[in-house]
Order: C-alpha cells, then sequence, then structure tokens
C-alpha cells in the first residue's frame, strides 16, 4: 500500500471446511445371479475410488535431483525452525509437483509445523482466481467485459464517464482504493466490516482518482467490486461460483474465498510478526471476510492444481490462458504489464507471469514460466519475508541454463544510499493558520491539525499523530501523505489529500 499511517496495520497489493458424506441408509451392493458377479462390482468400485484420489491429487514426478534440492534448502534456511514461522515452497515442472516443503510453523499455538497441504490466506494471488471467476461469468453470458459497471452496480456514482468491468480488471478504473481509503478514514482492520458498508464507503467517493482507462494505479476497490458484480449477475456469491466452476473440476479441496468469518478453516496457518525484544507477536484478523481483491485460502498442493489449468481445457473455457494473460491497453495506445489478476513481464528474457500478495503478516508468491511449464509457490507466514525475493532465488536455481539473457540474478550490489529531503522551515503564522478541525464527507472522518514549533501535527481518527512538514507553500507531507491548503484571506477553509491509492481527497475546514 502506497500510503501507510504508522501505528495502523500494513495492508498491500493484499482451508477448506471439510465436507462429510451422510449416506441415508447404509451402502448394500445389489444381488445379480445372472448379470455380473459381486466381485466385478467391487472391482468397479475400486477403480473408481482410484480414479477419485488420482483426479484430487496433484500429479508427481521424480523428486528434484539431491543437489538442487539442497540449493533450495539453503534459501529457506532460516526459516527451517520448529521456533518461529516460515513459509511452504511448491515447484511444478510439466504439469507435475516435483517439490513441496515446509520450512517453520504454521501455528505457534499448537506447534503445527508448515507443509504443502496447510492452507494459507493468499491476500493478493486471489486476484486472479476473480479473475478467472469473471472471464467464465463472461464466456456463460452473464456479463461483458464492456459493461458499465453502473450497470450491474447502480450504487456507484455516475462520474461522468464510464467505468468498466474491463477498466476493474486492469486496475486501469481510477476507483479509489477501499483499503486505503479504511486507513485514512480510521476503520480498524479488526472491526467487523460488512459488504454493504464496504460498498458504502466505495460509492461515498464523489470523484475517480483519473479518467477511466487513461492509467494503471493498482486498486483493491476494483477486485471487490468485481466480486461483486458476479454475485449479482450469476446469482450466486464469488465463493460459490468459483467453487463450482474452478476448484471442484480441479480437486482444489482445501481452496475458497473466505467470506463468512466464523468458518472453520481444517490446517489453517496464521501469520506471525517479530516482537520486538525477542520472541512472536500474532499478526491475524479474525474478522476481515472481503473476497475479491484477497481472501481466497489455498495449499501448495492446490495451487499446484490450478497451475493445469494454464495448459489445457480442465475449466471448458477456450484459450482460457491466453484469455488470462491479456494485458491491458490505456486510451493512449499504450500496453501496461498487468493482465487479468496477473502480470505479464520478461524475467532474464523469459516470459513470467506472476502475482504477489501481502496482508496481516502473510507474505506469498506465485510465479510461473509458461513456456518452461514451470511454476514456483512461495507461501509465508511472516511478515519479515520477502516472498518476490524468496520466489526469484528458486527460479534461478530451477531455471538455471534456461534463461536467455546473461543479466544478473540479484542486484549487483547495495542500493544507493538515501539523501533526505531539505524541508523549508515553516513560520508560526503559517502553522497557526492552517491548524484547525477538517472533515471528509467521503471518508466520513475528522483530521485535526495542531501547530507544532516547525510542523503541522496531525490527530487521525485511528489516534495515531504523525509530523507533517512543509514542502511548499500551503503543501505539507509525511510519508506519502500530502495535504494542499486552499485559503480564503488569511486562514485556510480546506486541504486536497494525495495518499498513493487515493488522490485528490477534500477535507473541509470546520473550526
Amino acid at each position: 500500500m502506497q500510503a501507510r499511517v504508522r501505528g495502523l496495520p500494513s495492508t498491500c497489493w493484499l482451508a477448506a471446511e471439510t465436507h462429510h458424506v451422510r449416506w441415508p441408509q447404509p451402502l448394500r451392493l445389489p444381488t445379480l445371479r445372472n448379470s455380473v458377479s459381486h466381485k466385478v462390482i467391487r472391482m468397479r468400485l475400486v477403480i473408481a475410488t482410484v480414479l477419485t484420489i488420482l483426479v484430487a491429487s496433484p500429479a508427481r514426478a521424480v523428486q528434484l535431483d539431491q543437489e538442487t534440492q539442497t540449493r533450495v534448502d539453503a534459501v529457506f534456511a532460516d526459516y527451517d525452525r520448529t521456533t518461529g514461522p516460515g513459509c511452504a515452497v511448491g515447484i511444478v515442472q510439466g504439469g507435475r509437483l516435483t517439490f513441496d516443503r515446509g520450512y517453520g510453523m504454521g501455528s505457534l499455538d499448537h506447534a503445527i509445523a508448515l507443509g504443502s497441504s496447510s492452507v494459507f490466506y493468499l491476500a493478493s494471488v486471489s486476484k486472479q482466481f476473480t479473475a478467472a471467476s469473471v472471464l467464465i461469468a463472461a464466456h456463460e453470458g452473464h456479463l461483458s467485459l464492456d459493461d458499465d459497471v453502473r450497470a450491474h452496480i447502480p450504487e456507484m456514482p455516475a462520474y461522468g464517464t464510464v467505468v468498466t468491468v474491463r477498466n476493474l480488471l486492469h486496475h486501469t478504473s481510477g476507483v479509489r482504493d477501499y483499503l486505503s481509503l479504511m486507513e485514512l478514514a480510521g476503520i480498524p482492520f479488526e472491526n467487523i466490516l460488512s459488504d454493504e458498508d464496504m460498498l458504502d464507503l466505495i460509492a461515498r467517493q464523489k470523484e475517480l482518482n483519473f479518467a477511466p482507462g487513461s492509467e494503471y494505479l493498482y486498486s483493491n476497490s476494483g477486485y471487490v467490486l468485481l466480486a461483486e458484480i458476479v454475485k449479482r449477475t450469476t446469482g450466486r456469491s464469488l465463493r460459490e461460483y468459483a467453487d463450482e466452476k474452478i476448484f471442484g473440476p480441479l480437486g482444489m479441496k482445501d481452496t475458497h474465498f473466505h467470506d463468512d468469518r466464523t468458518h472453520i478453516v481444517r490446517d489453517r496457518v496464521f501469520s506471525y510478526d517479530e516482537r520486538e525484544g525477542g520472541g512472536w507477536a500474532t499478526n491475524y484478523l479474525m474478522n476481515f471476510d472481503k473476497v475479491g481483491d484477497g481472501g481466497l485460502y489455498s495449499t501448495v498442493e492446490d495451487l499446484a492444481r490450478w497451475d493445469s489449468a494454464f495448459y489445457g481445457d480442465a475449466l471448458g473455457i477456450p484459450n482460457f490462458a491466453e484469455q488470462m494473460y491479456q494485458r491491458g491497453v490505456l486510451t493512449s495506445g499504450d500496453t501496461i504489464d498487468y493482465a487479468r489478476g496477473l502480470g505479464v513481464s520478461a524475467r532474464r528474457g523469459l516470459q513470467r507471469v506472476a502475482h504477489g500478495g501481502g496482508m496481516m503478516a502473510f507474505r506469498t508468491m506465485l510465479a510461473r514460466y509458461p513456456d518452461q511449464r514451470t511454476t514456483v509457490i512461495t507461501l509465508c507466514n511472516v511478515g519479515s519475508a520477502n516472498s518476490g525475493a524468496l520466489s526469484a532465488a528458486i527460479e534461478d536455481i530451477v531455471l538455471k541454463g534456461r534463461f536467455l539473457e546473461n543479466a544478473p540474478a540479484s542486484p549487483a550490489g547495495p542500493p544507493s544510499e538515501s539523501v533526505e529531503d531539505e524541508h523549508p522551515t515553516a513560520p508560526q503564522t503559517v502553522l497557526q493558520s492552517l491548524a484547525g478541525t477538517y472533515v471528509s464527507g467521503e471518508l466520513g472522518s475528522t483530521w485535526i491539525l495542531e501547530a507544532g514549533d516547525a510542523e503541522l501535527i496531525l490527530t487521525h481518527p485511528s489516534g495515531a499523530t504523525l509530523t507533517l512538514t512543509m514542502d511548499g507553500e500551503d503543501v505539507f507531507s509525511h510519508s506519502g501523505l500530502t495535504l494542499s491548503f486552499e485559503r480564503r484571506g488569511d486562514q485556510a477553509v480546506a486541504f486536497v489529500l494525495q495518499a498513493g491509492r487515493v488522490r485528490n481527497l477534500r477535507f473541509e475546514r470546520v473550526r
């Protein structure tokens, strides 16, 4: 997330219930005297059972050679422990899961180790499953990618320009990011936020960040709106629709969109941050159940099954992979790297399709090299893990000798030292003229500004206090937040906020 308020939960470009079959009565083999013997019937039942197990299990080949396994183990050596969280890793090659291993613990409360069947919150890796659901719904005639979003969600404002479903998929809609809005409004992520309240927060925004299609700017709002569109057009929730159209056909039995905070998840992994002074602190939002932008729970094994959908017709959608990999095009004609819930670009000369995620202390990455039929799955439950860098390290190991460029696998040296910007000193007269109480109707929140010695002190609705330094005449900022004040005479009457994925948010002074 590009705008954060210190002291608030960090958010970013953010297992299944076990179902028991209950027979109404004991299952009995029929008595057939003149046709098929009992042995034949039993044999058919055994064969059917074996086929079911094969469909539901990821195909496995000979494991990676020992040298390669040792090199992968070395990447995760710091996480290979029983005293802290870590990562679960999978490598899929040629449609087969050739490596799966857990490093560290999935639950410190119950001393449960991580493994390929551990159920992780995937954060923004979830977006590709939402995009796939939208494509399937379009294929079935429930919607069109060129539909006006207001045709399905009339509560959205008429911005004077059309925002399409396609805009939402590619993050070119200009719709403000709702997770950023929650932080700015001081809405705690551990609170219960209903779908209605979430939609109301998005719909209260009076303007877009930019004209639809003119820019790319990542917005989680686009994908929760897509989840709502799937629900309204198909008559089924995103969870139900994805279960029927994706997870069921692929045998992803431990995967679901978590839209019910009371749902018990077997083998659920919790996430952790390092506690200052040593030890671990749980970082888990039990009540956060928004889906579409995130909200998917899955395992290494199930994500290996998902990989098969990109190399065949498992979902019954013609050219499914090509549709998922289709990148967005701006009104200027420029093509962006973001496709449908996936980033498509080149790495060391090879096409790479990937998406990462981060929410709570989960850090996830799913990276695929389609031409090499190689996919790396990296799921971590520790906030300090860099899942992107860890994935890249594995990619370099398993694709050694196949990269087409001589580009270095990692930065050649340490980054250059940053130079701290100098800020002009704000006179007391200026600070006093800007101090006051400001309200945003779009956020539904109040910010209080007070004059400091040479800065403005912001008291945020969350209770956090921030020091705003002067950038220029009537412009103050702090770590991604920029406030530009408007005056009437000698006193400020309003300011306009720029905050990363939220632009041009207006606050009016009330006293």
